[in-house]
């Protein structure tokens, strides 16, 4: 698939930021709007919110039971998420606001 030029420096800029490559986030955001309901407010809001990539990924469900799988623990560096999600606030009001208008 070819993109323009735009849009591949802004995937290079995240793929950058979140040390991945170009492709997983391609692949993270089709998959993402591939299963969207179009009429839908909230699947909506989850497309816009993935291809910004702040959309929260779900625990696997364990099969076994039903129960929602626990994540590995990990320390939380609180300095780390304040960085990358610096300047959200805007572009989520805005997003929201779509979402309203389009209700």
């Amino acid at each position: 698939m070819r993109v323009d030029d735009e849009l591949h420096a802004r995937l290079r800029e995240r793929a950058r930021r979140e040390h991945r490559s170009i492709n997983a986030i391609a692949n993270d955001i089709l998959a993402v709007a591939a299963t969207m309901d179009p009429d839908s407010p909230q699947d909506r809001l989850k497309s816009r919110a993935a291809a910004l990539g702040v959309l929260a990924q779900r625990a696997p469900r364990d099969p076994g039971d039903g129960t929602t799988a626990s994540a590995p623990h990990h320390p939380v560096d609180m300095e780390r998420i304040v960085r990358l999600t610096t300047g959200w606030g805007p572009q989520l009001d805005e997003i929201i606001a779509d979402d309203r208008d389009r209700s």
